[in-house]
């Protein structure tokens, strides 16, 4: 029952690492719980307790997989910004892509 309860408490210092978005520290943690699911294989765990950590571990694998969502959707705003005088991507009433390119301006600035 020790080894439930330490993973339970690793599985929500996951989550609460993910929610804050301190995700440099999630491998070291990884490797505790690693270490802590070998020891649960030892212990006698019931099937509804096997159920609830199955149930936190897979709402973190969502949470992950949002955060990475979060970041690869960031990762294209910035290069959309950078790449700005390339065009924006679009989206025509028939729901076809087009690309608006910017257009050169003949306005000359003088000093």
């Amino acid at each position: 029952m020790h080894k439930f309860n330490e993973l339970l408490t690793l599985l929500e210092e996951e989550r609460q690492m993910i929610l804050n978005g301190d995700l440099h520290g999630l491998p070291k943690l990884t490797e505790t719980k690693t270490d802590a699911l070998s020891e649960l294989g030892q212990t006698a765990v019931t099937q509804q307790q096997l159920a609830h950590l199955q149930a936190m571990a897979a709402r973190n694998q969502n949470l992950l997989a949002a955060a990475a969502n979060g970041i690869r959707s960031a990762r294209q705003r910035l290069d959309a910004i950078r790449n700005r005088d390339q065009g924006v991507k679009t989206y025509t009433r028939t729901g076809a892509s087009e690309l608006l390119s910017r257009k050169p301006s003949n306005f000359e600035k003088r000093a």
